[in-house]
């Protein structure tokens, strides 16, 4: 059953004592020890979402690849990295972190629309499960790096499958005008030169509609497409072994009308794709790339009210936080709910309000007309579902220092993290000037 937009699930973070705690921390100290802003993950909620995700598709082989571009903090990695989890990476940076945190390459995929030869190198020295191509003139490129060190490349082709996940436009990936993906003319007309190379092996196929979707139906959809290009494929003479069902699986933010659908639901769906698509005789590995499933409501942005501002018949609450740290609210006009520190007094009755951070930008807000008790300030506040797409979005704008991330398990506190200092958002620029003749 759905919850109320704000209650909190009690397993990970509830009020005890009249304070707000994740576990069993309880947020006040960990503003004492760490700061503001800062994020703060439940390690316990992370294990919780893999274990859902990873039982999901149990009755199949499968690969769970966690989105690294959703949290790529090393801990982070290494925790899911143990657990049995494989990794979804676009870059080489992603492909360096991974493999730092002890992530093996045969459990990573290598996705993205634009890699550089050097990338290409890079996976394919490191050894990586699949690359998936996404373009003609990658491919190109593929075969060419695979020929100039004498390997074989293992490609897995990502379709486009035009279907429309009903998701924000900004995080729609499935549909023909989206720069992602293969149209299926064109993949259909890249398989003979794939299995004619002796440079490239046709490993996988995959498809990815978009974030955060509220039904499984996009993606059931688009596994069907896929699986029965698969199904050609093999007809073809190609030895698959990897059908990549892409991400999409969604978490709450707290202002859903809707039934959000649990894991199980998506792992269902996922199946029926590949039988509607004849390739369930296949044995095909299912691999899945959810990132703010594992990682998003393990997270809350820690604030402290700087100010509380009466203008214009409004009522701003000025933080410490801001766009630097959670842009999700700027950029796709994100709903994040808001939860005092403090528990309020349920007789204290709320009123809209702005909550805003110091960055001079307009669209530097959190939550707009968010219906707020009375607040003051020192008051700490809340941010939920920021562990996906909140320190890895940070930035230095405003000459701001990143926050830094803790990790909490049961009673214990670990800065995963540290804060940026001053000093460190100007490290690496020159100091000296070069004239020019």
């Amino acid at each position: 059953m759905n919850r109320p937009a704000q209650r909190l699930d009690e397993r990970f973070f509830a009020y005890r004592g009249g304070s707000l705690c994740a576990e069993a921390v309880p947020f006040d100290e960990l503003a004492r020890r760490f700061g503001t802003p800062s994020y703060v993950y439940s390690g316990a909620a992370m294990d919780d979402a893999y274990a859902a995700i990873d039982a999901a598709l149990e009755t199949t082989p499968h690969l769970v690849a966690y989105a690294v571009k959703a949290n790529g903090n090393l801990s982070i990695l290494r925790r899911l990295g143990r657990a049995g989890c494989g990794m979804d990476i676009v870059s080489g940076g992603e492909l360096a972190r991974v493999l730092a945190a002890g992530v093996p390459a045969a459990r990573i995929l290598f996705s993205g629309v634009g890699k550089t030869d050097t990338e290409l190198r890079a996976a394919l020295r490191a050894g990586v499960r699949s690359i998936h191509v996404e373009s003609a003139p990658e491919l190109d490129a593929l075969e060419g790096v695979a020929h100039e060190l004498g390997a074989r490349a293992p490609v897995a082709l990502r379709v486009n499958p035009n279907v429309d996940s009903e998701t924000h436009p900004y995080i729609a990936t499935g549909l023909h005008d989206n720069k992602f993906g293969l149209e299926l003319p064109i993949a259909r007309s890249l398989l003979p030169r794939i299995l004619a190379s002796p440079h490239l092996s046709l490993v996988g196929l995959g498809c990815h509609v978009g974030s955060q979707c509220r039904s499984p139906a996009p993606i059931e959809d688009a596994v069907a497409i896929t699986a029965s290009f698969a199904a050609e494929c093999a007809r073809a003479g190609a030895r698959l072994r990897l059908l990549d069902a892409g991400g999409g699986w969604p978490i709450r933010y707290g202002d859903e009308v809707e039934r959000i659908h649990p894991p199980a639901d998506f792992g269902q769906a996922i199946r029926r794709g590949v039988e509607r698509g004849g390739a369930a005789g296949l044995n095909l590995e299912i691999a899945v790339e959810p990132g703010r499933a594992l990682v998003g409501d393990a997270g809350v942005l820690l604030t402290r009210v700087l100010y509380v501002k009466e203008q214009a018949g409004k009522r701003f609450v000025v933080v410490d936080a801001a766009m630097t740290e959670l842009i999700r609210p700027a950029l796709y006009q994100a709903y994040h709910a808001v939860l005092p520190v403090t528990e309020p007094d349920p007789r204290a009755g709320r009123a809209p309000a702005d909550l805003v951070g110091p960055v001079c930008e307009t669209a530097d807000f959190l939550a707009l007309a968010r219906p707020l008790p009375p607040l003051r300030r020192g008051d700490l506040l809340a941010i939920r579902g920021a562990g996906a797409y909140g320190a890895s979005m940070a930035s230095n704008y405003n000459g701001r220092p990143r926050a830094p991330e803790v990790m909490v398990d049961a009673n214990l506190m670990q800065l995963i993290r540290a804060r940026e200092t001053i000093e460190d958002t100007w490290r690496g620029e020159m100091s000296s000037s070069v004239s020019i003749p």
